[in-house]
């Protein structure tokens, strides 16, 4: 039943001494935001939500600030650090609800299938249909805006991805001989699932849900460039874009430091998962690309 997660430990040694470098420049971009992420207070050097008028402005440098200060005096060093926990709560969260929900949803439709295989299908489709940034923008209408309202709408949006991939990866292995032995040998379904298939969809599962944390990291930055996702003061790379981009023309650097952040960790997410498709389960680069 795990003879594929046995070829993980082999694949994975291989995969690090041959890794690419941009491989390795991924693994650090999200090594050193996740430790931002973690202990901001030791990073940060200045209060990211104190503003200081006099100071308002400032280059790259100016008076200890690494990257200068924005219209109200606060340091774009210490938001960009404090700014790293509201992306990785958003990644983090969304992709755990999601990977929890669809994994159930996905795993139970795929091995009963029948009628409910084909209601969990069309419920799919539907909320696909929904664009995860309105669906954010309705239930901010619905609930207030916040963190927590951006991470709900996402983790809905997400679930019929993860279901999906789950589904697929069932189906597939719900034929396999050694799932009609243990059917055999008397194991009820729900043991025959637990123990048979799962260990072998977890490969798949992993890849998707490094998709689903870039995507949600994508849309909580818009939604709070909307004003609907985190609130001010505190800080988020999507809301320092949209404070700054009124003076875009005079401090560029305001807005492109956060936009460059978030393309930066996104891209290095993407590096990962494709890293981690060929570390888990060849045939998962195919699921990667096919959801993309």
């Amino acid at each position: 039943m795990w003879n594929r997660m046995r070829l993980v430990g082999p694949r994975l040694a291989r995969v690090l001494r041959k890794s690419s470098w941009t491989n390795r420049i991924a693994s650090l971009v999200l090594l050193l935001t996740l430790v931002a992420a973690a202990v901001p207070d030791l990073i940060a050097p200045f209060d990211p939500v104190k503003a200081v008028p006099v100071d308002r402005m400032l280059g790259i440098g100016v008076d200890g600030h690494l990257l200068g200060t924005d219209a109200i005096g606060r340091d774009i060093f210490s938001r960009l650090v404090y700014g790293s926990r509201a992306v990785w709560t958003v990644a983090l969260a969304v992709s755990a609800g999601s990977l929890l929900l669809g994994s159930l949803l996905g795993a139970t439709s795929g091995y009963i299938g029948g009628a409910f295989d084909a209601v969990v299908s069309r419920a799919i489709d539907g909320v696909l249909a929904f664009p995860p940034v309105l669906l954010g923008l309705v239930l901010a209408a619905i609930a207030g805006p916040g963190t927590w309202t951006a991470i709900a709408a996402l983790a809905v949006v997400f679930t019929p991805l993860t279901t999906r991939v789950m589904r697929a990866s069932v189906l597939a292995e719900r034929g396999a001989a050694y799932v009609h032995a243990s059917a055999g040998l008397g194991h009820r379904p729900i043991v025959t699932l637990v123990r048979e298939v799962l260990p072998n969809t977890i490969g798949p599962m992993i890849v998707v849900t490094t998709l689903i944390a870039s995507r949600a990291i994508i849309v909580e930055a818009s939604l709070s460039f909307l004003g609907v996702g985190t609130q001010p003061p505190q800080p988020s790379w999507g809301l320092m874009a949209a404070e700054a981009q009124q003076y875009i023309f005079i401090a560029p650097g305001q807005v492109l430091i956060p936009v460059l952040t978030l393309a930066a960790v996104v891209l290095s997410l993407n590096f990962i998962g494709d890293a981690m498709a060929e570390v888990l389960d060849p045939e998962s680069r195919s699921v990667r690309v096919n959801t993309r």
